[in-house]
């Protein structure tokens, strides 16, 4: 499952684009019940373990499917925990923090057309 997510994930990212929890869940084939839940699990045991082998995550990718489409709070609580950021799990920082996060990952990956 976690290869799966990650596969989605960069392919995502080489698209210089984003991609809701759902829509994650539905393409990696994370199967139910509570599909958001386990593919939350994995995306955080995914951003531990990039941090930990100081490889850029693609985690940023995946977003809530709210405005502004940002990952949820869990996201920058854990960012928190791993030294990565100091601000407000919500609001403008949080939009700006992710925004630079994904600037990051597009600056890293040649954009393929699809």
């Amino acid at each position: 499952m976690k290869q799966k997510i990650r596969t989605v994930l960069e392919n995502t990212a080489r698209k210089h684009q984003t991609i809701s929890y759902r829509m994650l869940a539905i393409e990696a084939e994370i199967p139910g019940p509570q599909i958001i839940h386990k593919l939350t699990n994995v995306l955080e045991d995914i951003l531990r373990q990039d941090h930990q082998n100081g490889v850029l995550s693609l985690v940023p990718v995946a977003v809530s499917r709210g405005e502004p489409a940002i990952p949820r709070t869990g996201f920058f609580i854990l960012l928190k925990e791993l030294g990565l950021y100091d601000g407000p799990e919500q609001g403008p920082e949080a939009i700006d923090k992710h925004t630079a996060l994904l600037a990051e990952i597009y600056s890293t990956m040649p954009k393929v057309q699809h």
